[in-house]
């Protein structure tokens, strides 16, 4: 027997009147044990278990039902696998963790170890190697399910290369906006605080020698020569994919990282692919969909042998 079909009409009232929900969970009452752990995760508490009864199978609060986030706790914590949420299944989506799966000084050495690598052997990574990145990246948390965060893979030098002059010109035509007061004015409105700081700062003082040097020749700045690139870019009026983006970024350092691979996080992209539709033809973004984040990636040159300790502006304890 099953409690809460999918997509079973249920009528609750609401300040408007009458309307349909969708039950999104299912329960199988002939196998649940009425543990009461698929209740005490859920976030939106839209399961319990009736009357706090033992031995009695869970069930599902009708009106909140419409609440749930797919998160799948209740599926992942389920001893008996005995519930199912829409969209989520125990074959395809839910998989046994190990029982030595935090390893927490494991994880302050990959951390502790990792490096923005800008240098990088001419060696191409392997497509299964980018495709384990992607694969570890897809498990970064997010603040609503589905997914939003979507990613391009760019496997080949040829391509980031054939991208880089228009890159190079978008630099140079900011630089010749921010160098007349009007421009920057009209900059200062369009942007960000941060933003225009940071491009006022750092961004085009560096490339008034960064630019010259490229266009002579004499190497990569942008790209730093990293034979593969990843972009990561959402539909605009998603919910929360900014925040999540940049999660899923720090993801990808680090299982870049992990597999034995040098990655940096690389802000200059992002803008030139916004404002070009060459290169937003060229590695195929969909047209409602905005690039916020890219990070290189390739073998690195150089070993370190030294970690470097970071602080924090600030840390407050209340």
């Amino acid at each position: 027997m099953m409690i809460g079909m999918f997509n079973e009409p249920v009528s609750r009232k609401s300040f408007g009147g009458d309307i349909l929900m969708e039950n999104r969970q299912q329960i199988n009452s002939e196998t649940c044990k009425g543990c009461g752990l698929c209740a005490a995760v859920c976030p939106m508490g839209i399961l319990h278990t009736a009357n706090g009864r033992e031995h009695k199978a869970a069930e599902v609060r009708l009106e909140r039902s419409e609440c749930c986030i797919g998160c799948g706790h209740c599926m992942a914590i389920c001893p008996t696998n005995s519930i199912l949420i829409d969209g989520l299944s125990y074959e395809k989506d839910i998989f046994d963790l190990d029982s030595d799966s935090q390893d927490a000084e494991a994880f302050v050495k990959l951390a502790g170890g990792r490096r923005s690598v800008r240098v990088f052997k001419k060696t191409p990574v392997p497509h299964d190697e980018l495709e384990r990145i992607v694969g570890i990246i897809s498990m970064a948390p997010m603040g609503f399910t589905p997914h939003k965060v979507e990613i391009t893979v760019v496997p080949d030098r040829e391509t980031i290369e054939r991208a880089l002059p228009v890159m190079m010109e978008t630099y140079e035509k900011l630089g010749d906006l921010m160098a007349k007061p009007i421009g920057r004015f009209f900059i200062r409105r369009k942007v960000k605080p941060e933003t225009f700081n940071a491009l006022k700062d750092h961004v085009l003082p560096s490339m008034r020698y960064r630019l010259p040097d490229m266009r002579a020749g004499k190497g990569d700045t942008i790209t730093r020569g990293a034979p593969a690139m990843l972009l990561f870019h959402a539909h605009r009026e998603s919910c929360n994919h900014s925040n999540d983006m940049f999660i899923a970024l720090a993801y990808g350092l680090l299982a870049a990282h992990s597999r034995g691979l040098g990655a940096t996080a690389i802000s200059l992209v992002p803008p030139a692919v916004e404002r070009s539709p060459e290169l937003r033809a060229m590695f195929q973004i969909p047209p409602d969909n905005e690039v916020l984040a890219s990070m290189i990636v390739g073998y690195a040159k150089f070993n370190f042998k030294k970690g470097i300790r970071r602080e924090l502006a600030s840390v407050h304890w209340v």
